[in-house]
């Protein structure tokens, strides 16, 4: 019994100094990409701490201006088998007044402790004049107090709606003084809406008197907006900085500046107030035919020809249009006959985006081809839609299509339609060769084979050939036996590959598989060209490895840098550019090829 309560209480002794090791481990930071800035620069202070801590609380950051933040990273890391993690989070300011300002303690839960960080001294001086209170909106069609002088109106033409009809929204700058300078710091969120941008080409200003002052104003984005489902939806605020010009005051200013005045420069940061719109959902009962389509459409169905061949093609064209979201229109239904053969349409778009919407047309273009002689008819095709003006759906129905197909005569050998899913059609006729009506001419040749120079000079060729293929056989066995040579040689086609992909990644803006690509590159790569096992892939065994067959130093340490880096990037973001980091492991590879 005393040897038992001796072994626990040891166990719970190692536990509680693991513990408190581990707690002493911890440490949680906070430091300042700038001491010294001046008014209207800008800089980041970012506290770090080396464990996942929780219940984070930043200080109070009142007497500078937040653009960003918080922004939460985790850096995660594996040395000597161990995981360990940084977390950090991080705040762009911006310095409004001169002065000298403490940042406080940041403070955070580890372990079920408060930590606290250290605290940041910032020296403000002088530099450009900037607008307090820039961080607030106004509403979508009244000025706020962001400036007296300077201001972003966001309006729409509706903020009642069925769900699919379009909506404009309009965002319009005012202003009183010059401006020298923008920059669009987030786009308004479109949650819930399909978009299509309106291009209004250069900004023209215009004069609007607002409150019994004169205002200059330009339209800076207009877009067209479909509700994608009913219910309460908002449209988030344009945020945008401006650099205005500013006659300075006569404070501290010459004789010289009073008279002729001097300007300078102060920025504005001004949000639009969010927009609300109400959708409504569609009257119920939906009629047949209809799958969304809302405002004011046509439809026509056009049909080459209703008497053919069989085997001759038919081309049926259905044309929706109108003004509307047309381009999210569902394609019509069509049943035709089971033995005819059909193909996916070929679809042509006319729609164009202007200041009064979305308006065009839409074409379906079906092929079919009756393969047996008789009158057959296709349905109707029933199109609906929803006309928001009327508050009503109107339904159009085509008229049946009756076709005569004549007995085929095996002459329709010319047809060609060009589809994108299936292959082009050509030479139908030919598909399947028909029965040959013609006269057959049989001939004779007046020089036999056998016995000829050909027959024994085939006879004399045939045992040389089967030498040179048993020759070729047993040294393509050879080549085949030599796994580690084969992939010597496959080694840089296989990283190749993997190069392709990643960079096919990119493209499709994949970052976290464009980083376990490269990686798999370069460990590939040096796996097969070094004959080393993937269980065998570490730093040291490459650098060893690499070394001994004469790979410069220089080489090796960006391989290592690279793979370190791809490792990093896959779970925390990094300060370099993916393409440059494709560059480099495409380099590194060709670089060793040279080298060896």
């Amino acid at each position: 019994m005393q040897v038992l309560n001796k072994h626990i209480f040891t166990t719970l002794l190692t536990l509680f100094l693991g513990c408190v090791s581990y707690a002493q481990d911890f440490q949680f930071t906070a430091a300042t990409s700038h001491r010294t800035v001046k008014t209207g620069d800008r800089f980041k202070i970012e506290f770090k701490g080396s464990g996942d801590f929780t219940n984070f609380k930043a200080p109070n950051l009142s007497n500078f201006r937040v653009l960003s933040g918080p922004n939460q990273s985790t850096n995660m890391s594996w040395i000597n088998g161990k995981t360990s993690s940084n977390v950090s989070y991080s705040y762009i300011l911006m310095a409004v007044k001169e002065g000298e300002f403490t940042i406080g303690p940041a403070v955070a839960a580890f372990n079920g402790k408060a930590y606290k960080t250290n605290t940041l001294k910032i020296k403000v001086t002088k530099g450009v004049a900037v607008q307090q209170g820039g961080n607030q909106g106004n509403t979508s069609s009244q000025k706020t107090n962001v400036s007296d002088d300077l201001y972003i109106k966001a309006s729409v033409n509706k903020t009642r709606v069925y769900q699919g009809e379009q909506i404009i929204a309009t965002y319009k700058l005012y202003t009183r003084v010059n401006i020298s300078g923008n920059e669009l710091v987030k786009n308004a969120d479109l949650n819930g809406f399909w978009s299509q941008e309106i291009d209004i080409g250069q900004s023209q200003w215009t004069e609007e008197v607002v409150g019994g002052y004169r205002w200059q104003v330009a339209t800076i984005r207009k877009i067209v907006l479909f509700p994608q489902r009913s219910g309460k939806l908002e449209i988030d605020p344009l945020s945008m900085n401006f650099t205005v010009q500013r006659r300075a005051s006569g404070r501290g200013q010459s004789v010289f500046d009073q008279f002729f005045g001097r300007y300078e420069n102060v920025e504005y940061q001004l949000k639009s107030k969010p927009i609300k719109i109400n959708v409504l959902p569609h009257p119920q009962p939906e009629p047949e035919g209809f799958s969304g389509a809302v405002g004011k459409m046509d439809m026509v169905v056009d049909v080459s020809t209703n008497e053919v061949k069989a085997n001759e093609a038919i081309n049926i064209k259905v044309k929706i249009s109108g003004k509307g979201n047309v381009n999210l229109v569902d394609q019509p239904t069509m049943k035709f006959p089971s033995d005819f053969e059909t193909y996916d349409p070929k679809v042509k778009e006319n729609i164009k985006t202007t200041v009064n919407g979305v308006s065009g047309s839409i074409e379906y273009d079906y092929l079919i081809i009756p393969r047996h002689a008789g009158k057959f008819n296709i349905d109707p095709v029933v199109f609906s839609y929803f006309n928001p003006a009327t508050k009503k759906y109107k339904t159009i129905t085509s008229e049946p299509i009756q076709l005569n197909v004549l007995k085929g005569d095996g002459s329709a050998t010319n047809v060609s339609f060009s589809s994108s899913n299936k292959e082009d059609i050509e030479l139908l006729g030919e598909d399947i060769r028909y029965i040959h009506t013609l006269p057959v001419k049989i001939t004779h040749s007046n020089t036999p084979f056998y016995n000829s120079w050909k027959f024994y000079l085939l006879l004399l060729i045939a045992p040389l050939l089967f030498v040179l293929a048993f020759i070729f056989r047993n040294k393509i066995r050879a080549a085949n036996s030599d796994i580690i040579g084969i992939k010597k040689k496959k080694a840089s086609k296989v990283a190749s590959k993997l190069l392709t992909a990643a960079k096919e990644s990119l493209a499709a803006n994949n970052k976290n598989e464009f980083y376990e690509a490269i990686s798999k590159a370069l460990f590939g790569y040096i796996g097969d060209k070094l004959n080393i096992e993937v269980s065998e892939l570490n730093q040291s065994n490459i650098k060893e490895k690499l070394t001994t067959i004469n790979v410069t130093e220089n080489t090796i340490t960006d391989l290592i840098e690279t793979i370190e880096l791809c490792d990093m990037a896959r779970f925390a973001p990094v300060a370099v550019s993916e393409q440059e980091v494709y560059d480099k492991a495409e380099s590194i590879i060709n670089k060793i090829e040279d080298e060896v």
